[in-house]
């Protein structure tokens, strides 16, 4: 049952004031008006809320009742004043969508944020990039770091995207005391260990190379969706792969590895995407300032 609003500000207001006079001078209102409302909301509910006793009134049972629901509703709607204008910088959700390898980089200093202020709760969802545009969609997340530049109709329909750092993608393979120089032959003869996110790292790796090759003539020794496992294959000398420098330096395998190139002339750009109409809370500047940071130094 969806009871009138106004109706239940009259009442409660009587019961609070007391009197049917006061009452309506209270609410800029008639006596008869007042007395309108009261009588439209017994109607409504089948039940007398009041007793009249000459001037006054004594609530009944129903009349208790509904004035217990008022209070709620008051304070309920006071709440929810609140909240809408209390936006702490140190409290309330923070939710982000990225790369793995990316959220390896970040979640560890979101963490230290949230440690400094347990108000707050960081949810970082791994993702590829169409994922995390679904996501911000949907509002399950608020920022998400994409690799792949927005097409025109996406930026202009739907997100707002900066360019907030760059990676540095690299040519990871065994470790051996013999390795031979970079080459076509090279990448061949090892093969390579593909991943969600290897054929567009290894496409922007092969314009900063001296020769020409087509990725799809690579034989491929292996797949894994992974990051943490990605480099044990490489590490055990079953292939190749490419990833950001940071993934490779911090991985426990990494001694069992050697970087033959890091690309210098094309990096990765990075762009931090949001949806173009939704206003950020005041939590999120921080997090956005670390992300930056963190990428300028990588």
């Amino acid at each position: 049952m969806k009871l009138n609003r106004q109706w239940l500000h009259t009442f409660a207001t009587l019961v609070d004031v007391g009197q049917f006079t006061e009452t309506a001078a209270r609410l800029h209102m008639t006596q008869p008006g007042v007395s309108q409302h009261i009588r439209k909301l017994e109607q409504q509910l089948g039940q007398a809320l009041l007793i009249r006793i000459g001037k006054r009134f004594e609530l009944t049972h129903a009349g208790t009742v509904l004035y217990q629901h008022c209070q709620t509703l008051a304070a309920e709607e006071q709440r929810l004043q609140q909240a809408l204008l209390q936006d702490n910088p140190e409290a309330g959700p923070c939710r982000f969508a990225m790369s793995g390898t990316l959220a390896n980089q970040l979640y560890p200093l979101f963490l230290q944020r949230q440690q400094a202020f347990p108000a707050l709760s960081v949810a970082v969802e791994s993702a590829p990039d169409q994922r995390i545009l679904h996501l911000l969609e949907q509002d399950e997340v608020d920022l998400g770091i994409v690799a792949e530049p927005l097409t025109q109709a996406q930026s202009q329909a739907r997100f707002h995207s900066e360019k907030i750092g760059e990676e540095t993608l690299c040519l990871v393979f065994p470790a051996a005391p013999d390795t031979s120089p970079l080459s076509e032959a090279l990448l061949t003869e090892t093969g390579l260990i593909d991943h969600p996110n290897a054929r567009r790292y290894l496409d922007s790796v092969l314009l900063d190379l001296p020769f020409s090759l087509q990725p799809d003539t690579l034989p491929v020794h292996g797949y894994i969706n992974q990051l943490s496992q990605i480099l044990l294959p490489v590490s055990l000398g079953l292939g190749f792969t490419v990833l950001p420098e940071s993934t490779i330096l911090e991985s426990p395998y990494s001694k069992g590895l050697s970087i033959l190139h890091r690309t210098v002339n094309v990096r990765e750009p990075l762009y931090l995407v949001r949806k173009r109409h939704r206003e950020l809370a005041s939590r999120y500047p921080w997090f956005i300032d670390c992300i930056r940071q963190t990428l300028q130094r990588s």
